[in-house]
C-alpha cells in the first residue's frame, strides 16, 4: 500500500469523523435506553438499528455517488494512483468508518443482553447475528456503490437492503434453533447460528473482494 493509498483511507476516517462519532454514540445510548423496559427496548433497538443503517447509506452515497457527482473523482483520479488502489483505498477507508460505530454498537448491544437482568441471555447469538448482517448489508451497498454509475441504481439498491433488514428480523428470528432459544437463560451457539453466520460472513467476503476483480479493472472509472 503506498502513501497516496494511506493518505486516501486517512482522508475517509477524517472527513466522516462527525458520523462515525455521531453514530457510536447514538448507537450506544440506544442500547442503554433498552434496558428500562419493554417500551424503552422496542424504541431502542429500533434507534439503534437506524443509527446503523442510516450511517452505511450515508457513508455510500456521500464517499463515493457524491465524489463522482461533484467531479471531485477526476481530481483523485489524477494522482500517482491506479484505479485499482482508488477503489482498494475507498473500500478500505468506508469500510474502517462504519467499523468505528459498528464495533462500538455492537459491544453495546451485547454487553446490554449480558448485563441487563431483565434480558435474558439466550436472545445474544440473534443479537450477534443481527449485528453480522447489519455488517455484511453495508458491504454490499458499499460494493454496489463502486460498481453503479447512477444514482438510481444505488437509491433501487439501498431499497432492497432495507427490505433485506425486515426480511431478516422475522426470518432469521424466526428459525428453530434460533426462536427455541430467544427466551433461555444462557446463549446457545448451535449449527442454525453457525450457518447464519458464516453465510454473513461469506457475503461480507464477497461483498469486498469483488470490487477489487471488477470495477478495479474498467478504463474509465468516472
Amino acid at each position: 500500500m503506498n502513501i497516496v493509498v494511506r493518505k486516501l483511507v486517512l482522508k475517509e476516517l477524517y472527513v466522516n469523523r462527525w458520523m462515525i462519532t455521531v453514530t457510536a454514540t447514538g448507537a450506544a445510548a440506544s442500547a442503554f435506553l433498552c434496558a428500562f423496559g419493554r417500551t424503552a427496548f422496542n424504541v431502542g433497538a429500533l434507534a439503534w438499528m437506524t443509527a446503523l443503517i442510516a450511517c452505511g447509506v450515508m457513508l455510500a452515497i456521500y464517499g463515493v455517488m457524491n465524489e463522482r457527482k461533484e467531479q471531485s473523482l477526476q481530481f483523485v483520479l489524477s494522482l500517482p494512483i491506479s484505479i485499482g488502489q482508488y477503489v482498494l483505498a475507498k473500500t478500505i477507508g468506508l469500510l474502517l468508518s462504519y467499523m468505528v460505530p459498528w464495533l462500538a454498537a455492537t459491544a453495546s448491544a451485547v454487553a446490554l443482553v449480558l448485563l441487563s437482568p431483565g434480558i435474558n441471555d439466550g436472545l445474544l447469538p440473534y443479537v450477534v447475528a443481527l449485528c453480522g448482517f447489519l455488517l455484511a448489508n453495508f458491504a454490499v451497498v458499499l460494493c454496489g456503490a463502486l460498481h453503479a454509475r447512477s444514482e438510481a441504481l444505488v437509491t433501487a439498491l439501498i431499497i432492497v437492503t432495507n427490505m433485506a433488514v425486515s426480511l431478516f428480523l422475522f426470518l432469521v428470528g424466526a428459525l428453530p434453533g434460533i426462536k427455541d432459544h430467544l427466551d433461555g437463560p444462557v446463549p446457545v451457539w448451535n449449527g442454525t447460528v453457525l450457518g447464519v453466520l458464516l453465510v454473513e460472513l461469506a457475503v461480507l467476503a464477497i461483498a469486498l473482494v469483488l470490487p477489487q476483480l471488477t470495477a478495479a479493472r474498467r478504463r474509465d472509472f468516472i
